[in-house]
C-alpha cells in the first residue's frame, strides 16, 4: 500500500478498526464492484475517499500506471487523482482510493461535450508509444467492425430496407463506408470510454474520469463515445447536427492552435465512422432484443436512439458529396 501519513486503509481495503466512517454505493462495475465514497471520521475530522476496486478485471494495475505514467504529461487535463492503492497480485483483491470531488452532476448536454472536446487533442497529441501495446478498450476497431458486418450481409441489407433506405444510400455505405480502408483516419492514444458520464464539471472545471479503458485507437473514438454511442444502460440525448459540426470544428481549431492540425477530410469521416458503428450497433440491438439479452424497453429506446443518429450522419454525408440519395 502506498504511503499515507494516517493509516485510515488496511491492505484488503477496509477501514481500520476504531475508525468512525460510512459507506454509499455510487455504482456497481461491470464485474459486480461496487465503487463507494467512504466518509470517514479522523480526530473528529470528517474526511471523504472515492473508493474503487477493479471493476474490470483484465485492467489490472492500469490506472495507477496511467497516473504515473500519462496523465503527468497532460497537466492541461482535470483527473482525479489516486491517493491510495493496494499491492495485491490477484485482481479481485485491488483497490484505489480516489480524491472525493464531492456529488457528481454528469450532463449529456451539448455544451458539455464541447468543453470536453477542448481537452481531447492534449492526450490525442501525445506519441502512442508512450501507452503499452497491451492495453486495450472494450470495443472492436473498425476493421473488425467492417467483417463483422460484411459478414452479416444479408442481414444488414435486410435491416437498410426496413428503415426505408433507399439503393443508392446502400451502394454508398458498402462502397464508401463499408469497404473503405483508412476509415480510422488518424490512430492516436485514446480515453476509451469518453462517454458523458465519465465526464463532470467541478467548480467551473471539466474533470475526465475512468481512463481504465485507455488504449490506441482511431482519432474517431473518443468523439464517437462522446456524442454518437448509445447504450441501453442510459438515455442518450441526440445533439443536432449543428452541435456535432461545432464541437468537431472545436477539436480541429485546439489541434491547430497546438500546432497539430487534424488531417483532410476530418469532419467528413468522422461522419462515415459514425455510421459504420451506428449500423453495427443496429445489428447488434437487433440480436439482444431476439435473444431478450436486456430489457426490451431499454433496447428499444437504443435502437430509435441509434437510428436518429444514423439519419443524422448519412444525411450530412449526402450533401457533401454533392449526392442526392
Amino acid at each position: 500500500m502506498a504511503a499515507m501519513e494516517e493509516e485510515i486503509f488496511l491492505e484488503s481495503g477496509k477501514v481500520r478498526d476504531g475508525i468512525p466512517h460510512e459507506r454509499e454505493v455510487i455504482y456497481v462495475g461491470r464485474n459486480g464492484q461496487k465503487v463507494e465514497r467512504i466518509q470517514v471520521n479522523v480526530d473528529d475530522d470528517m474526511t471523504s475517499f472515492i473508493y474503487k476496486p477493479l471493476t474490470n478485471y483484465p485492467n489490472k494495475g492500469k490506472e495507477v500506471w496511467l497516473q504515473v505514467n500519462l496523465f503527468v504529461r497532460i497537466p492541461e487535463v482535470n483527473i482525479p487523482k489516486i491517493l491510495y492503492f493496494s499491492q495485491a497480485l490477484e485482481p479481485e483483491k485491488e483497490w484505489m482510493v480516489f480524491e472525493d470531488l464531492g456529488e457528481l452532476e454528469h450532463s449529456f448536454s451539448w455544451d458539455m461535450m464541447l468543453k470536453t472536446s477542448e481537452f481531447i487533442p492534449y492526450w490525442h497529441l501525445l506519441p502512442t508509444t508512450v501507452l503499452p501495446g497491451e492495453f486495450e478498450g472494450h470495443t472492436p476497431k473498425t476493421k473488425v467492425i467492417q467483417s463483422f458486418i460484411l459478414a452479416k450481409d444479408i442481414q444488414t441489407k435486410q435491416l437498410f430496407k426496413s428503415l426505408g433506405f433507399l439503393g443508392d444510400q446502400i451502394t454508398y455505405f458498402y462502397e464508401d463506408i463499408l469497404r473503405q480502408d483508412q476509415l480510422e483516419n488518424e490512430i492516436v492514444i485514446s480515453h476509451g470510454d469518453l462517454y458523458p458520464l465519465n465526464i463532470a464539471e467541478v467548480n467551473n472545471q471539466v474533470y475526465i474520469f475512468d481512463w481504465e479503458y485507455a488504449h490506441t485507437n482511431s482519432v474517431f473514438w473518443d468523439l464517437y463515445t462522446l456524442m454518437d454511442i448509445t447504450s441501453p444502460q442510459y438515455r442518450r440525448l441526440v445533439i443536432e447536427q449543428d452541435s456535432r459540426l461545432a464541437i468537431l470544428a472545436r477539436y480541429i481549431s485546439v489541434r491547430e492552435n497546438l500546432q497539430s492540425p487534424t488531417q483532410a477530410n476530418f469532419i467528413m469521416d468522422y461522419h462515415k465512422y459514425s455510421a459504420l458503428y451506428s449500423v453495427w450497433l443496429l445489428l447488434l440491438i437487433e440480436e439482444d432484443i431476439a435473444q431478450e439479452r436486456f430489457e426490451k424497453s431499454a433496447l428499444l429506446r437504443q435502437y430509435n436512439e441509434t437510428l436518429e443518429i444514423l439519419k443524422i450522419v448519412l444525411g450530412y454525408l449526402k450533401y457533401t458529396n454533392g449526392q442526392f440519395f
